[in-house]
C-alpha cells in the first residue's frame, strides 16, 4: 500500500481520526487500480488548468485567492457576510471588465457544492472561471461576456461539509455541519460516525415554499430543511448575495441525474408567470447538454425551499440547476467524467457542460430578458435602486401531515452604483420590477424605488417595468 498522504483539509485535532478514516477510504479515492495503473495515470487533462484530480477546499480558497492577485482588473475575491456553522468564510468571485467599479451591467451567478459529496461541481464551476479569464481577447463571444455581464462565482456554498466529504471523514455526507437546529457545532462534532446523516439540506432552506412538500422535518433525514426559512448562514449568504445584485439568471450545479431543472419544483407554487421565456431558456440549455430540462415537479421530483424558488420569486432570476456527470451513479465519479462533461466528449458524446455555461452567460446580457433603466443623474452621484416586501414559505408541512399557515418573509432588494465622470446618464440593466405570484400565473405590479444621492442632496423617483421593457428615470435635480 503506497504512503498515505493525509489531504490539507483535515484538520489537526483530528488527525488520527482522519488518518484511519483515510486509510479506509483510499482504494476509493485511487479507482482501486493497481499500482502499475497509478503509475501511468495521466498528469494532465483537457481542462483549462490541466487538473486531473479533485480539488480540496484549500486548493479552491487559495486558488481564488491567486486568481484575485493575478487579474486585479478583471477579478474581485470577497468574502460572503456569514460565516459557516463551523465558522468557514465563504469565498465569492466577481469576474468582469473594469470588475472594482460598479456599474449597471446585468450578472450571472454560478453556485457549486450545496451538497457536499457533489465533488464535480466545485471544479466544473472552477474550470469556467479560468477558461473564461483565458479566452478573453481570444475567443470574441467571451470578450463580449467580460464587457457585458457581471459574473458572480461562489464554488463551495458548503464548505463545512466540502471538507467533511473530500477529507473522506464522510465521504457520502449530503449535508451542513448543523447537528442541532440553532446551536453551533464543532468539526469534530460533524465528523462523528453517530452524526453522520445529520444536516440541514441547503438546498432546503431558501425562504420561497419553504416547509412545503419534497423536505424533510428531521435533522438526520436526507433533505431536512432546517428549522425556519433562511435559518442557516449559508443560506443567509446566498440570499444576501442574491439581494445586493441584478442577477437576470443563477446557476446551481448539482450532481448526477442528467436534467436541466426549473421552478417550479414544489405542488405548491403556480405555473410561472414567465414560463415560455424561462421554459425556452431552459430547454435550450438542455439541448446543448442532451438532458431532460424543465420544471423539477414534471421531470424529477418535488423539492421545496430550493435556489431556484428563491431566485424567481424574489426578483423574476431565471434560475436553474445541472444535475452533472450522470450515469456513473456516484456523487465524484473518476475525474476523467469531469473532464469530458466540461467538453461534451467520451462519457458524454455531446454534452457540453461549458457549452450550457455559456448559454446562461450569454442570456444575462439579453435585454429581452430584464429590464433597462436610462437614469438621468449628475456625475459622481450615487444612485440606489431598492425594492422591500413580503415573500412566503408554503403552508408548513408538520410531523402528523397537517399544515400550518405559510410563514411571512420581509425581504429588501438593494443595489448601487456611481455615475461616472464626466457623464449625466447610466443605462442600468435590471430585473423586472414586476415580481411574479406565489400564488397565480400573474406579475404583481409592483415599483423600483431610485434614489439619487449628491453632496447632501437627494431625489427619489419611483419605476415600474416589465420583463423587456425599457424606462427612462429623471434625477437630473440631484445636486
Amino acid at each position: 500500500m503506497p504512503r498515505l498522504r493525509l489531504l490539507p483539509s483535515v484538520r489537526p485535532s483530528l488527525m488520527l481520526a482522519g488518518t484511519l478514516l483515510a486509510s479506509a477510504a483510499l482504494a476509493s479515492t485511487l479507482g482501486a487500480q493497481p499500482p502499475a495503473a497509478r503509475d501511468t495515470a495521466p498528469t494532465t487533462s483537457p481542462l483549462p488548468t490541466g487538473r486531473v484530480t479533485y480539488r480540496t477546499l484549500v486548493e479552491v480558497n487559495l486558488e481564488m485567492e491567486q486568481l484575485a492577485a493575478r487579474h486585479p482588473d478583471r477579478v474581485r475575491r470577497f468574502a460572503l457576510p456569514h460565516k459557516t456553522v463551523l465558522g468557514q468564510t465563504v469565498w465569492a468571485l466577481e469576474v468582469a471588465r473594469n470588475v472594482a467599479v460598479p456599474d449597471g451591467r446585468p450578472a450571472f451567478l454560478m453556485t457549486g457544492l450545496h451538497h457536499s459529496r457533489e465533488w464535480p461541481t466545485v471544479d466544473l464551476t472552477m474550470e469556467f472561471v479560468h477558461d473564461i479569464l483565458m479566452n478573453d481577447g481570444k475567443d470574441a463571444r467571451i470578450t463580449a461576456l467580460l464587457d457585458n455581464v457581471r459574473f458572480l462565482v461562489v464554488p463551495v456554498v458548503n464548505p463545512d461539509g466540502y471538507e467533511l466529504s473530500r477529507s473522506l471523514l464522510n465521504e457520502q455526507k449530503r449535508k451542513s455541519c448543523r447537528i442541532t437546529a440553532g446551536a453551533p457545532a464543532t468539526f469534530a462534532e460533524c465528523a462523528n460516525p453517530r452524526n453522520r446523516n445529520a444536516g440541514v439540506d441547503l438546498n432546503r432552506n431558501y425562504g420561497a415554499f419553504w416547509g412545503g412538500i419534497g423536505a424533510n422535518l428531521g435533522v438526520m433525514e436526507g433533505s431536512y430543511r432546517g428549522p425556519a426559512p433562511f435559518s442557516e448562514p449559508e443560506i443567509q449568504n446566498m440570499r444576501d448575495l442574491m439581494n445586493a445584485h441584478q442577477v437576470v439568471v443563477a446557476l446551481s450545479n448539482h450532481t448526477p441525474d442528467a436534467k436541466v431543472l426549473r421552478a417550479p419544483s414544489s405542488p405548491d407554487e403556480p405555473v410561472p408567470a414567465d414560463a415560455a421565456a424561462y421554459d425556452a431558456l431552459g430547454k435550450a440549455v438542455g439541448a446543448d447538454l442532451k438532458w431532460e430540462a424543465g420544471p423539477w415537479t414534471e421531470i424529477y421530483y418535488a423539492a421545496s425551499g430550493t435556489m431556484e424558488e428563491y431566485a424567481y420569486y424574489s426578483a423574476g432570476t431565471f434560475a436553474y440547476t445541472f444535475e452533472n456527470t450522470p450515469g456513473q451513479r456516484s456523487f465524484h465519479p473518476a475525474y476523467s467524467f469531469v473532464v469530458d462533461q466540461y467538453f461534451g466528449t467520451g462519457a458524454y458524446p455531446g454534452s457540453n457542460a461549458r457549452a450550457g455555461f455559456l448559454r446562461l452567460y450569454e442570456a444575462a446580457a439579453n435585454a429581452a430578458l430584464h429590464s433597462v433603466l436610462e437614469v438621468r443623474a449628475p456625475a459622481g452621484a450615487t444612485l440606489t435602486l431598492t425594492k422591500s416586501f413580503t415573500l412566503e414559505s408554503a403552508p408548513v408541512l408538520q410531523a402528523d401531515s397537517s399544515r400550518t399557515p405559510a410563514i411571512a418573509i420581509p425581504i429588501t432588494l438593494t443595489s448601487s452604483l456611481t455615475v461616472p465622470a464626466g457623464r449625466d446618464r447610466v443605462t442600468w440593466h435590471v430585473n423586472p420590477s414586476l415580481r411574479p405570484s406565489q400564488k397565480s400565473s400573474e406579475h404583481l405590479r409592483e415599483s423600483w424605488t431610485v434614489t439619487c444621492a449628491r453632496n447632501g442632496a437627494t431625489q427619489r423617483a419611483q419605476v415600474t417595468v416589465a420583463r423587456g421593457e425599457r424606462a427612462a428615470v429623471d434625477l437630473s435635480a440631484c445636486r
